[in-house]
């Protein structure tokens, strides 16, 4: 069964995002099943950048370390993912950096430098020679590539000045790595094509670079035996990312206006809505959407919440320091009951904190943004297919219950780019709804109307004289402060939230992954699904069998459903990516279940089901309560 995890690592603005790119399309041309992220600094040239992959031939759920293949295109890397490597493994590095010190390196972080002196002390010192006879003690084979005199062959042939073919040396060290964990040049080739394929300039010296990379590998090394083809090889597939996908699901939702302020990791999901923005939704009508980058979040928001009063099918996207400026204009959509979807994309905080990775720390910021009595619907996506998906409920409800909307999404998800089928994304029984419209209101229309359901009848500004703001009101619209118009509109919103509670189906807001009379449950929200779920399948192989109750919408939050599903487990075990265990908090403030066993993850880098697995061990078999699990470099 062919499962390989690798790592290319090298500097920020030296082409990791591209040669991962490239092996993407390479192993999915190939027929597997692959999982892929770049986890990079938020400075913007020269820290160190790496691309973690992980193909398979069964579902390509998470990635895992240690890795089977280390690609060290520079010192850094090499120094960073020595501990990385697993045994019988391949290190590959730069031989013409042997004798680089980790001293010497200024955009190293001083804490690391501290513990590769200590690790490599016993070596020698802290050199990229020391790093390799440390992998090699571990098992692993070390693979020198002589980068100089291979870009000077590619530059022979390629009759090009080094200067012009320098930026191949991230091909060089890929198709080197991708050959020893055998896969064919043919294959690598077509990757390139893939990702280069209308840059001829590019195309052809990063064609040739694979070629005498692979050959110097041969040569040096041994013929390599190829990997048989994967079970999907032939088929159709997609790549995407997070960002990808859920603003595919927005534009064919019906998306006519997004608005956003560029912060990371979410304006990658606005560039591709203005990349697509003209096409068709689900029911096949033609859609023109308008892009609008604001001057700052709040003003995102708030062109928002007009261009949805104004009829528009409205959305914003934003991270957590941008989500904390949208609070007073979230409060306002809830006052003035207007229908618009927040993406939330969280990160490592508080504060700026680290903006360019992973966190699931504003659960609760979600759930409780606004001042006043704000309830608005949270839903949390596990993965692709769900997170398109959920793009497209988050639409409809929006305009269902004439509310904020807020998907709640993370880095991971942003950045991790995954193969999809057609099937997975299929839309033919997806309908819009736009909910209680009123396109032709006659003039006794109340855009605050009292109902049984709480929800009103909703027309656009300019069909008919109406009043919007943020202060209380009565069913006009005119401002009051009168108790009784004031209680009766604190009842009329209320009876809508009930509204909302009865009309999602249980079956969405929370999911049963798993055997349910396993002992062993875990419960979890967002990205950490796919995680989960592999590591379920290498716990139950050591004799340990887990099931997973996944939260999908968390407010409103689904207590009774909770209660059932967890009343049989022995050993509950929450998984989260945040310290102060937020899902655990709200479980036990809606249905008085306490969770004692937690796994935790803050060091800002991404869960792997290996880390799951050893902690779920260390919970079942050792009785331990918390466990803090901080793979990743």
């Amino acid at each position: 069964m062919t499962d390989v995890c690798m790592i290319i690592g090298g500097p920020q603005g030296g082409g990791i995002e591209s040669a991962g790119q490239v092996a993407l399309k390479t192993v999915v041309v190939k027929g597997f099943n692959v999982i892929g992220t770049r986890e990079y600094h938020s400075n913007i040239m020269g820290a160190h950048s790496y691309f973690h992959l992980r193909f398979t031939e069964k579902p390509a759920r998470a990635l895992r370390i240690p890795v089977d293949l280390v690609i060290a295109l520079d010192a850094e890397s090499a120094f960073t993912h020595m501990w990385d490597i697993s045994t019988k493994s391949y290190f590959v590095y730069d031989a013409d950096s042997q004798d680089q010190e980790v001293s010497k390196i200024p955009s190293m972080e001083s804490s690391l430098k501290r513990r590769v002196k200590e690790a490599l002390a016993p070596k020698g010192g802290a050199t990229v020679g020391s790093a390799v006879k440390f992998v090699e003690e571990k098992g692993a084979v070390p693979v020198g590539l002589p980068l100089k005199s291979i870009l000077k062959k590619v530059s022979d042939e390629t009759a090009s000045p080094l200067s012009a073919i320098a930026k191949t040396v991230n091909i060089i060290g890929l198709a080197a790595g991708l050959y020893l964990a055998g896969v064919e040049y043919d294959y690598i080739a077509k990757g390139i094509e893939l990702q280069f394929g209308n840059r001829p300039k590019v195309l052809k010296p990063n064609l040739v670079a694979a070629r005498i990379a692979m050959e110097y590998v041969e040569s040096s090394f041994g013929k390599q035996k190829a990997l048989p083809n994967g079970p999907h090889r032939g088929r159709s597939r997609m790549l995407a990312s997070g960002n990808d996908v859920v603003a595919m699901g927005k534009v064919l939702g019906g998306l006519t206006f997004q608005t956003f302020y560029p912060i990371t990791p979410s304006s990658d999901e606005a560039f591709y809505v203005e990349e697509n923005m003209y096409k068709e939704d689900v029911n096949g009508s033609k859609i023109s959407i308008l892009v609008l980058q604001a001057e700052d979040e709040l003003a995102a928001i708030n062109l928002a919440l007009g261009a949805a009063a104004a009829g528009a099918r409205a959305s914003t996207s934003t991270s957590g320091p941008g989500f904390s400026l949208m609070n007073e204009a979230i409060s306002m959509g809830v006052m003035a009951e207007i229908p618009v979807v927040i993406s939330l994309w969280m990160r490592a905080g508080p504060s700026t904190g680290i903006a360019t990775r992973q966190g699931q720390q504003d659960l609760l910021h979600a759930i409780f943004s606004g001042h006043g009595d704000t309830p608005k619907i949270v839903v949390a996506s596990g993965d692709h297919r769900e997170a398109f998906f959920d793009a497209i409920k988050a639409m409809n409800w929006a305009e269902e219950f004439q509310t904020p909307v807020v998907h709640l999404l993370d880095k991971y998800l942003a950045s991790t780019v995954a193969v999809l089928d057609e099937w997975e994304l299929d839309v033919s029984n997806v309908e819009l709804s736009r909910g209680k419209r009123e396109d032709s209101p006659g003039s006794e229309y109340m855009r605050y109307e009292i109902t049984e359901d709480g929800i009103s009848p909703m027309a656009p500004l300019g069909k008919v004289p109406m009043l919007i703001s943020s202060l209380e009101h009565d069913e006009h619209g005119h401002v009051t402060e009168d108790p009784v118009d004031r209680e009766e509109m604190v009842a009329k919103r209320a009876r809508k939230w009930e509204t909302i509670a009865r009309s999602i189906p249980e079956e969405e807001k929370l999911v049963l992954h798993g055997d349910p009379e396993a002992r062993v449950t875990i419960i979890s929200f967002g990205s950490t699904k796919q995680i989960i779920l592999s590591a379920m399948e290498e716990l139950e192989r050591r004799g340990i069998l887990t099931n997973f109750v996944q939260f999908r919408v968390l407010s409103p939050f689904p207590a009774e459903t909770a209660k059932k599903l967890l009343s049989r487990s022995e050993v509950l075990i929450g998984v989260e990516m945040n310290f102060q265990d937020q899902l655990s908090f709200l479980l036990r403030a809606h249905t008085g279940i306490y969770v004692p066993h937690r796994v935790r993850k803050v060091n800002a880098r991404p869960l792997y089901d290996t880390e799951v697995v050893y902690a779920v061990e260390k919970i079942v078999r050792e009785g331990a309560k918390e466990v803090v699990v901080s793979g990743g470099a």
